[in-house]
């Protein structure tokens, strides 16, 4: 399955709210302290991190996911939109 026909059972809010919940764990921070419009690269996350998260994610979606997924959609915000 590529990047283009991406299907899934989860929802925006599932989505974003497993990104929230991901990111405040690997960032160390607390969920509300993440706003999904700012980029990831402003939270820090370095090409390997992203590789990382978006592995999880594919796992947690049960889809097969671009490793540049991030870089393409780079806000929380723009990663839920895009895979609901």
């Amino acid at each position: 399955m590529n990047q283009n026909s991406i299907q899934n059972d989860h929802n925006y809010e599932d989505i974003e709210a497993w990104l929230i919940s991901y990111l405040s764990k690997l960032l160390e921070i607390e969920p509300n302290e993440l706003d999904p419009q700012v980029s990831f690269n402003e939270y820090g996350l370095d090409s390997s991190a992203a590789v990382i998260l978006t592995g999880d994610l594919q796992e947690w979606l049960k889809n097969d996911l671009d490793p540049t997924l991030l870089f393409d959609y780079p806000t929380i915000a723009a990663l839920a939109e895009h895979l609901s």
